[in-house]
């Protein structure tokens, strides 16, 4: 159709494809959502500390490709962009094409240098095409991301050590190995 072949084109320029960003309401939305103790709340009661992970881990619902959804009277968001909200202010989300996961973990909640930082659809295609090849990265994961991030989530939810203990798992599954280049 039309809109497949506005998206392709849209791809190969390197623009956000399948983003959709919050608009004046979507934004007022947020913004209300933030101020509000009780969502807040919220929101940090679906997020845990898992030992031996720099991330914060998302318990809540999440999304096809991994990552936590959060509504907020009658709008869904991405529950690490929420996050940013809380970090950096709603507005600075209106000039943000795109938060990229530094961990590679969709879960992750922390805004940090080391986790969930700003980025562009392309910089975030070209990282997880090299990232998705190394046998120690999440995104190497035999599950997927999104069966990978909801069996995460539900371990996070009965007991946090039990994502600890899946990610070493995995770690010996995989081994850690450098990269040749």
């Amino acid at each position: 159709t039309t809109r497949c072949r506005a998206r392709r084109v849209r791809a190969r320029a390197g623009s956000d494809v399948g983003a959709r960003r919050l608009d004046g309401v979507g934004l007022a939305a947020l913004a209300a959502a933030v101020d509000d103790p009780v969502r807040v709340a919220r929101w940090r009661a679906k997020t845990v500390r898992v030992p031996g992970s720099g991330c914060r881990w998302w318990t809540g619902a999440v999304s096809g490709r991994g990552h936590g959804r959060f509504w907020i009277g009658g709008h869904v968001v991405i529950a690490h962009r929420f996050a940013w909200a809380l970090t950096h202010g709603v507005q600075s989300l209106a000039d943000i094409e795109l938060l990229g996961h530094r961990c590679d973990n969709p879960l992750c909640q922390r805004i940090a240098p080391e986790h969930v930082v700003v980025s562009t659809a392309r910089k975030n295609r070209q990282e997880w095409a090299v990232q998705r090849r190394l046998p120690y990265s999440p995104l190497a994961d035999p599950r997927g991301p999104r069966r990978r991030a909801r069996e995460l989530r539900d371990l996070a939810r009965e007991d946090p050590q039990l994502v600890a203990d899946d990610l070493a798992r995995l770690q010996e599954l995989l081994g850690e190995q450098l990269t040749l280049w």
